[in-house]
């Protein structure tokens, strides 16, 4: 007796801020589409509906940054459900290679085609802790960029005579506190980092 090779469903997703624009197609069946919320209550319904098949689903989705990483830890925490996180330059190049619109649903299209066309990957989710970190250590960049500005206006302020003095108190006041943020959530990361061996490995930059 031949062993039954198990179907597999080919998924795709194309993630903006607010929606989702899901393409779905199976061995020999018509491709179908459907759109969802992007927030809890439409992840959880794209999950229901992909699950409904009760064959194992492979999904690929652009990584889109926040919009992207809460859809990508429910698919990859559901059962039967494997998803790949894409290099958007990587989806690009294949796209153009089969279609010529640029629609959301054509995008979902073809992501639902580089799932079954393509060697599949599977995304690899973060950890709790390297979540934490890269989170700080993006606010760090930002507060650090705030930070460069205000020095630059209080050096302007500095060289013009015209500058009233409550400008220039107002902007030490918001350098030195930019300063002391930083300093602040450098040592949670640091704490982070010092807990995590592996982290103490991919940022011993932070150390």
């Amino acid at each position: 007796m031949k062993k039954r090779i198990e179907e597999t469903l080919y998924c795709g997703v194309d993630v903006s801020a607010k929606s989702l624009t899901v393409a779905i197609r199976g061995p020999g069946q018509p491709l179908d589409e459907r759109s969802f919320a992007n927030n809890p209550v439409g992840h959880r319904g794209l999950i229901v509906w992909l699950q409904k098949a009760k064959v194992p689903v492979q999904v690929s989705l652009e990584a889109t940054g926040i919009y992207s990483l809460d859809l990508a830890f429910a698919l990859d925490a559901a059962a039967g459900i494997k998803v790949a996180v894409l290099n958007p330059k990587v989806a690009n190049r294949f796209a153009q290679t089969i279609r010529r619109s640029k629609t959301d649903a054509a995008d979902a299209e073809v992501l639902a085609e580089y799932t079954h066309r393509m060697p599949f990957t599977a995304w690899i989710a973060p950890s709790a802790s390297s979540m934490r970190l890269r989170a700080i250590v993006r606010h760090v960049e930002t507060l650090s960029v705030q930070s460069a500005q205000n020095q630059n206006r209080l050096h302007a302020a500095h060289c013009s005579a015209s500058t009233p003095g409550c400008v220039v108190n107002d902007l030490k006041r918001s350098v030195a506190s930019l300063d002391l943020r930083i300093k602040r959530l450098r040592r949670e990361a640091m704490i982070l980092v010092r807990q995590d061996n592996l982290l103490r490995k991919r940022y011993d930059l932070l150390v």
